[in-house]
């Protein structure tokens, strides 16, 4: 299982505003692959999955505003679940 999270983007960076889920949760996914869209007070940025698998429980709604490091979905393995 691969946590899918909010990576800190710079020294300053608090949070981020969950923008669009681009995986739904269920589908399949390839390493690489963009799951989600964030912004930060600078940039609109794409969140990859390192791993292939199943994309799980989304952990947060569009629209939110999620801490940095905080999960937000989890990429499943074949025979794994949450």
């Amino acid at each position: 299982m691969e946590e899918v999270f909010i990576p800190a983007l710079g020294m300053a960076m608090e949070e981020a505003y969950l923008e669009k889920w681009i995986k739904q949760e269920g589908e399949a996914v390839n390493a690489g692959d963009v799951i989600a869209l964030i912004e930060t007070d600078k940039a609109q940025v794409e969140v990859v999955c390192e791993t292939s698998g199943t994309v799980g429980k989304h952990r947060f709604q569009v629209g939110a505003s999620v801490p940095v490091g905080n999960t937000i979905t989890v990429v499943l393995a074949p025979g794994e679940s949450e």
